[in-house]
């Protein structure tokens, strides 16, 4: 455990520091992000209590609050010297039910609250939930957390880097990388209509069974895709063919990229994201293989320009900006509209195949954060060979009955059973 008192945010904790302001806002929520484990056995409530009270890293995390000096745009996680009780909760039910006031359950920094753990019981099995800030840790940050229940060495954070880039070079990749975005992103993008009624958080799963990803995974090698191409392309080529959910003109699509370094591999602390960006009309999403070669032709293009690297620049430049010009940066170019939707590809959990409290894994669930604008995230993950869809939305812009039937074309599309006309929306 680190002897420090006192965290900077770096620039990818600012952007999400800037984010959960916007998500507590417009649903009642922050940033949040989750982790569902299912171990297989019933771990009996006082054994929870006692690895839950004497995880280290629980409790560092726990101690941490959001500080800033009055006339300083510099933000820092600063950790109490009081002991701060684990937030722990055992809920009755099915998982389901309880999933439903789990999602419900905000983290934040400012109020002293940066992470919940919850606990229920099914058939022979456990759920434990984990919500933190997402301004404290990414979804590498997160499996780390994870994994510390069975030993593994962690650190607060990573050592300081030798080599760094001059603020010169910062300033020039920061230039570039705004013109980049600006070119993407603008105020005639697509973007889901907002409905009346106050914004309200909420989640959709579809997992497909071994075989189902089995299938998926023979048209992908057949497309001769990636990863990030395919679903990518899948999910843009699916929701426009309802165009009834749309406003806007051309689609704009946000992608974290992990540029988490070797030497921070075993780092609780913090976000080691950049972002990359995608642009399509709808001519260029006439099927589900030119949907498919945008997005590689684009990805490849931002690979060569070193987009994540310098948008890297581009943020940790802008810790410095005062909140409201920070505000400004982001919402002017689009007008606040932020997305057509945000979109994810997490990375294999390794908790696959070990144990957590002693018991068996047989399960693991990201939930990424409900951030509205734009109202719809999508995170493709797999475990145990099986592929997990998740959308995390606003009901106050998509419903769920809409949320499950774009689901029901993603999969359809994934398997090759390609859906081109328009759908009903429900």
């Amino acid at each position: 455990m680190s002897n420090r008192n006192s965290y900077r945010l770096n620039g990818a904790d600012r952007f999400q520091l800037y984010f959960d302001a916007v998500a507590r806002k417009n649903t009642g929520i922050g940033n949040v992000i989750r982790a569902a484990v299912t171990v297989g056995g019933i771990i009996p409530e006082t054994e929870i209590r006692q690895a839950i009270g004497a995880n280290e890293w629980l409790n560092f995390l726990s101690s941490l609050s959001l500080k800033k000096n009055l006339f300083s745009s510099l933000y820092r996680f600063e950790r109490t010297d009081k002991s701060i009780p684990i937030s722990l909760t055992f809920h009755q039910g099915t998982y389901e039910e309880a999933m439903r006031q789990v999602v419900t359950k905000d983290c934040n920094l400012k109020a002293g609250t940066p992470l919940h753990v919850d606990a229920v019981y099914g058939e022979n099995k456990t759920h434990l939930v984990f919500s933190v800030s997402h301004v404290l840790i990414d979804h590498a940050g997160m499996e780390i957390l994870l994994s510390s229940f069975e030993g593994e060495n962690i650190s607060a954070t990573a050592p300081v880097p030798v080599f760094r880039k001059s603020f010169f070079k910062k300033l020039a990749d920061a230039s570039s990388a705004t013109m980049f975005v600006s070119s993407r992103s603008g105020s005639d993008m697509k973007r889901l209509k907002r409905k009346s009624g106050p914004g309200k958080a909420a989640f959709e799963l579809m997992e497909l069974t071994a075989e189902e990803t089995f299938r998926v995974k023979n048209q992908m090698s057949a497309m001769n895709a990636s990863a990030l191409s395919f679903f990518l392309g899948c999910s843009l080529f699916s929701i426009g063919r309802n165009q009834k959910l749309l406003t806007g003109i051309n689609y704009f699509v946000p992608v974290p990229m992990d540029r988490r370094p070797a030497s921070c591999k075993n780092s609780l602390l913090s976000n080691f994201l950049s972002f990359i960006y995608f642009k399509a009309k709808d001519s260029d999403l006439e099927s589900l293989k030119s949907s498919v070669e945008l997005i590689s032709k684009q990805t490849i293009l931002q690979a060569r320009k070193s987009i994540p690297q310098k948008f890297s620049s581009l943020l940790d430049i802008f810790r410095f900006v005062p909140d409201p010009f920070y505000k400004a940066f982001i919402d002017l170019p689009s007008k606040g509209h932020a997305a057509t939707f945000a979109f994810s590809l997490l990375s294999k959990s390794g908790l696959e195949g070990k144990k957590i409290l002693g018991y068996k894994v047989s399960d693991v669930t990201h939930y990424a954060p409900v951030i509205s604008p734009p109202g719809l995230n999508v995170i493709f993950s797999e475990f145990n060979g099986s592929l997990k869809i998740l959308c995390s939305f606003d009901e106050s812009r998509i419903s769920k009955d809409e949320v499950a039937l774009y689901l029901d074309v993603i999969k359809l599309n994934l398997m090759g059973q390609e859906k081109t006309t328009s759908l009903r929306s429900q």
